[in-house]
């Protein structure tokens, strides 16, 4: 099915567009669990951003958020942090979207009032990728 997907995305010319909203999300869900704890108040920053999306996927945002957070909580337990945010960044081509990540993954570790050191680890991971 994801490989339909990309070959319905390429026929409609949207898939680098999409291709970014969707690591953007996957960064901004990263950042919700990175730290061990799904926090809602963070999940709502992110939940509320997304909203803000033209989402043109055949996958509904509500299933791709709850699926992409339980890859998210993968990647934090096998501590594939480090490839999760190259593999992301690597799908972020423009410089303004780049710089987008880093300001939604602040906004996202801020939300809860508390900045962990895996936080800090994972944004410093990211800043390098800008």
């Amino acid at each position: 099915m994801k490989f339909e997907q990309l070959l319905s995305h390429f026929d409609s010319g949207i898939c680098v567009e999409q291709l970014q909203k969707e690591s953007l999300l996957d960064l901004a869900l990263l950042f919700v669990g990175v730290d061990g704890v799904i926090s809602d108040t963070e999940l709502a920053v992110v939940k509320k951003w997304a909203e803000t999306l033209s989402w043109n996927s055949s996958v509904k945002l509500d299933n791709y958020i709850v699926d992409m957070t339980g890859k998210c909580i993968l990647a934090v337990k096998n501590d594939d942090i480090e490839a999760f945010i190259q593999h992301r960044m690597k799908h972020i081509v423009d410089k303004p979207m780049r710089e987008l990540a880093v300001k939604l993954a602040h906004k996202v570790i801020a939300a809860d009032g508390k900045i962990d050191s895996n936080e800090l680890a994972a944004m410093s991971l990211l800043e390098e990728q800008v």
